[in-house]
Order: C-alpha cells, then structure tokens, then sequence
C-alpha cells in the first residue's frame, strides 16, 4: 500500500500503543487500516449525535471561529461570497458567517444536526450528507472549511480534490486538524501516569483518529490536490474543558495557555519550521 500524502510505499505497522494503525515513514502520517475506515461513517454519526457535547463544543471555539473568520475577510473580502462549511453540524459556525456577511453553505452526515441547520439556513442551503454526494457546480464557492473533519473522512484525497473542484480561482480551504506529533508527545507523558489521573477522574488526552497528520504529511496532501500558497501554523487552541478531560476547568484552560504559548514562541524563533502545538491550522488556495 502506498501513502495517501506522499505516495511513500515506506508504510510500517505503527509504534505499539497504536493497534490497527500503520505509520509513513516518508512524511509521518498514522493510520487505520482498511477494514476501520469503512466503518467510518456510522462511527461518526453515533458520535456526533450521542456523544459530543455541541453546544459546549461549538462556545469553546467561538474565539476559533471569529479568528478564522477575520482572516478569510481580509484575504478574499465578503460581500456577495459563499462560503461552504463540511461537517457543519448544527450549524455554529456558519451563524457567525451569516452575521459576517457570507452567504452560509453547510455539508453535514448526522441527520440531527443536519435537520437543525436547515430550520437556521434555508433547505437549498444544508445538505446532510456526504460531500462528493452533493454535486455542487464547479467553481462555485469563495471559501471552503473543514474544522476538525479531515482527520475522519473516508477518503482525505478524495476530499480535497472534491474541494478544488468546486472552489472558484484565487478561493481559499481552511482545514483544522490534530497534530499527531503533540498527540504522540502527551500520550507518552501520560502512560506513567495513567493510574493516578484514573484515581482523580481525569481523562486521557489524547485522541487518535482514523487519519493522523503531521505537518509535513497534510502539507504534501493538499499540495496533491492542486492547491497551492500553503500555510500551515499553530491553530488558536479552544476554550475552557467542553469534554470534561479534568475535574476542574482551571487547570485544563491553565494548561491550555500554556501550550499555546510555549508552541507560538517556538513557532516564532523557528520562523514556521516548527509547529508543535495540538492543533494545526492550514489554509491554501486554489490557484
């Protein structure tokens, strides 16, 4: 089997704290193996319909939103623009786009939150699916977002390159995602300790998803897909403790700010070579 971002045959059954996962050694990217991935679906919807705390979730990363938002103004304007949000769930996201001046597109596969964000957006504007499904025009929207969905689709390729294709020229993607370098890192700091913050309700955290990128890795990916000006840097973490990691939000949003400081300052002294932070922020065009 290849790499899906480098095409590297270079594919090793990943280090042992991950079963059923695989690793490139070409670029760093972890994965599920096969027979995971196309379970992928139902696994989601039970996941975002029965388990995530919405609400929560979406008010952690209000300061995400507006931030992402804010960039996208300054860079391709606002006025008459479309904008695609894939994985828009209830629709959290596309409301500050809509006070912002976008016109709001939404793609979402729970049926729920699908459902909700039509009653807010119009019928014509949501639809509950997934993305390749929707037959969008060519060339049709100004900017497309995917917070925190490229890490569990079926087919991360597939996904972008369905994004190019409906993009229009000079449209810019924003992809959030996990950076499974600082997820390796914390896992491993924690396993000695794992029976102690049992004892105290703290969970584990560290989560790793069907598609683990590193920067490198989804990098070469979005560069395989035709886009090009590609940034890639720490992304504003979220608020608060909306899945309950610790006992206590204090700690956790201290242990937050901490972070995200420690990871801007090396990113600044690296000049963007190093990005270590829990979350990686990318945005490119389509040229």
């Amino acid at each position: 089997m290849n790499c899906i971002c480098c095409n590297s045959k270079a594919i090793t059954p990943s280090p042992f704290f991950l079963k059923r996962f695989y690793l490139c050694r070409g670029c760093g990217l972890i994965f599920q193996n096969q027979t995971d991935i196309d379970n992928l679906t139902d696994n989601i919807v039970h996941h975002y319909q029965d388990i995530d705390p919405h609400e929560a979730v979406a008010l952690s990363k209000k300061v995400f939103f507006e931030f992402a938002l804010n960039y996208l103004g300054s860079k391709i304007g606002i006025r008459d623009k479309k904008i695609l949000d894939v994985g828009c769930g209830y629709g959290y996201f596309l409301k500050l786009a809509l006070k912002k001046g976008w016109e709001p597109n939404g793609v979402e596969v729970t049926e729920n939150a699908a459902i909700t964000a039509r009653l807010e957006f119009g019928e014509k504007n949501i639809f509950q699916g997934m993305l390749n499904e929707a037959n969008f025009e060519d060339n049709y929207f100004d900017a497309i977002t995917l917070w925190d969905v490229m890490v569990m689709v079926n087919n991360p390729y597939e996904e972008l390159k369905e994004c190019h294709r409906i993009l229009k020229q000079n449209g810019i993607i924003g992809i959030r995602l996990r950076n499974v370098a600082f997820q390796k890192l914390v896992y491993c700091m924690h396993l000695p300790f794992k029976k102690i913050y049992r004892k105290f309700g703290v969970k584990h955290p560290t989560v790793f998803h069907p598609f683990c990128f590193s920067p490198r890795s989804i990098k070469q990916l979005v560069q395989k897909s035709g886009f090009t000006n590609i940034r890639i840097e720490n992304s504003p973490l979220t608020s608060g403790d909306p899945y309950a990691y610790g006992i206590s939000r204090v700690p956790v949003q201290l242990a937050k700010t901490l972070v995200h400081l420690i990871s801007k300052l090396i990113f600044m002294i690296s000049r963007g070579r190093w990005i270590i932070g829990p979350s990686l922020l990318i945005w490119a065009e389509k040229p």
